[in-house]
């Protein structure tokens, strides 16, 4: 009866430690996988900030790209006044 008693114990203890020790490999293999999910995300952001442009910047660049043109319209229409005015000219 006593090695059929140590014979348990050991059997409990040995399942003890392989599940102890499953149970840490399995936290372990989690923790690595959402270590390199989080790396994955940070270079995912960090990809978007490098090729995006903010909102607020790409519009004043499209205003600044407006004021130009409306100005080189007023520009043409003042040359081509002033190059109908002198084909009108009776000499």
């Amino acid at each position: 009866m006593e090695s059929d008693l140590k014979w348990v114990i050991g059997l409990g203890i040995s399942l003890g430690v392989t599940f102890a020790t499953a149970l840490i490999a399995s936290f372990r293999n989690l923790a690595g996988r959402v270590s390199n999910g989080d790396r994955d995300l940070h270079k995912r952001i960090d990809n978007v900030k490098d090729n995006y442009v903010r909102r607020d910047d790409l519009d004043g660049h499209i205003q600044r790209l407006d004021g130009n043109v409306r100005d080189l319209r007023e520009e043409m229409r003042e040359n081509h006044k002033q190059v109908i005015a002198a084909l009108t000219v009776k000499r």
